[in-house]
């Protein structure tokens, strides 16, 4: 579609295309990170008669901490939540979608196969979902907190603000906002994110293990023990009754060596990712300057807006 992409809109002039083309009716889709988060926050403050609530997408592989997030802070909002699982679609053949279903047919999902992997978990729940809302009567539209110059791949991968799919329309209401712009707008308006974000680096939602590196499945075991745990069963169950396809993907992660075995065998977090540290990987002075500069830099921003919000009030 060729909807203006030569013209930098903002968000409101993107999410008033969404509105011309008669989609009304608001869900943003929220995972609990900060992107998804500033859309949210857009939404809600300046289109309250089109946002008709949060839409989360319950993986059946995201940690305890990124689901009680979500809940808390839509009713600390009073935002409406609607919950919805790859469980509740079922294929014509009577096949249930869900990730352990996936992972025995499959195995673990691995980089290439991201994009099948999303349409299982998330794509398939979302438009169930929007078909039950036009039933409803309603002319839905998902927000979404996608922003074209987010990282090289973004550039690459995603040209339009407003994208359907047949009767599943998304709209990016901050596609070309940059990542200092995000940082301003998230310390300004006093966004919150998921508390998983400390601890992995990422909101939660969804760990199908696609692009993990093999660190994290230590950083599960030590922070987001249920998480481990779940893929530990579906090692055993892919053993058990997973196919041939399967058994060729039988660790999680974009990594064909840790195994929660090897994994728990691991004293420290230390131990297990000490050759990849970045202060103990053989980098030459100039990297280490750019790190730091790079950290130095973030912190500056932050002082300078904190000074500003001081002095506004």
């Amino acid at each position: 579609m060729g909807l203006e992409s030569s013209k930098i809109l903002n968000p409101n002039e993107i999410l008033n295309k969404a509105i011309d083309k008669n989609l009304t009716d608001f869900y943003v889709g929220y995972s609990g990170g900060k992107d998804s988060g500033i859309a949210l926050d857009i939404v809600a403050k300046n289109y309250p008669d089109n946002f008709k609530g949060v839409l989360f997408i319950n993986t059946g592989i995201a940690t305890n901490a990124t689901i009680n997030f979500v809940n808390d802070y839509c009713k600390q909002k009073s935002y409406p939540l609607f919950i919805i699982k790859p469980e509740q679609v079922t294929k014509k053949n009577g096949e249930i979608y869900s990730y352990e279903n996936l992972v025995i047919k499959y195995g673990f999902p691995k980089s290439a196969f991201h994009t099948s992997t999303m349409f299982h978990l998330k794509y398939f729940p979302m438009r169930k979902f929007v078909n039950d809302r036009i039933r409803d009567g309603e002319k839905p539209c998902i927000i979404s907190g996608v922003r074209k110059f987010e990282s090289k791949r973004r550039i690459q991968k995603f040209n339009e603000y407003l994208y359907n799919d047949h009767k599943l329309w998304f709209c990016s209401p901050i596609f070309y906002k940059s990542n200092d712009w995000v940082m301003r707008y998230f310390i300004e308006n006093d966004i919150k994110r998921s508390p998983v974000y400390n601890t992995l680096h990422l909101s939660g939602d969804c760990l199908c293990g696609a692009f993990a590196k093999k660190e994290e499945l230590k950083l599960l075991q030590m922070f987001h023990p249920e998480v481990f745990t779940e893929i530990k069963r579906l090692e055993s169950m892919i053993k058990k009754y997973g196919t041939q396809t399967a058994q060729k993907y039988n660790t999680w992660g974009n990594h064909l060596t840790a195994t929660t075995t090897e994994v728990e065998q691991q004293d420290t977090l230390e131990s297990f990712i000490c050759s990849d540290c970045i202060l103990d990987n053989g980098l030459t002075n100039q990297d280490n300057k750019k790190f730091m500069d790079d950290l130095n830099d973030v912190e500056k921003k932050i002082e300078t807006i904190t000074k500003k919000k001081l002095i506004a009030k």
